[in-house]
């Protein structure tokens, strides 16, 4: 754990920096739980890289790939109000095909 982030990371390393599958958290500063944001999966070179599920502290979660810490490849955003994103990302976007779903069942294709 790093106290002044207060993070948590069980995983694999390689030359100092996350390599490999891991879970990162980010842990609650009030109460010592891991209600805050997190991360399962691929890493690379101390970065999120590959295929991993990312949920942030307010409920929304995106699993998918990743490249260099940025939604990079096919994904899905499920995001806490119900709505859902299906598609391809680059460099952090939603980039070329995909579909948005509402909750309402109204969606999106393009």
């Amino acid at each position: 754990m790093w106290k002044e982030s207060r993070e948590v990371y069980d995983g694999e390393w390689s030359k100092g920096l996350r390599h490999g599958y891991g879970v990162w958290r980010r842990i609650n500063k009030d109460n010592n739980n891991a209600s805050g944001d997190s991360y399962v999966g691929e890493w690379k070179e101390g970065k999120a890289d590959g295929f991993g599920v990312h949920t942030w502290s307010n409920g929304d979660r995106y699993e998918g790939e990743w490249k260099q810490c940025m939604k990079h490849g096919k994904g899905t955003d499920i995001f806490s109000n119900g709505d859902k994103y299906t598609g391809t990302y680059k460099n952090g976007k939603p980039d070329g095909f995909g579909t948005y779903y509402w909750v309402n069942g109204s969606y999106y294709e393009g």
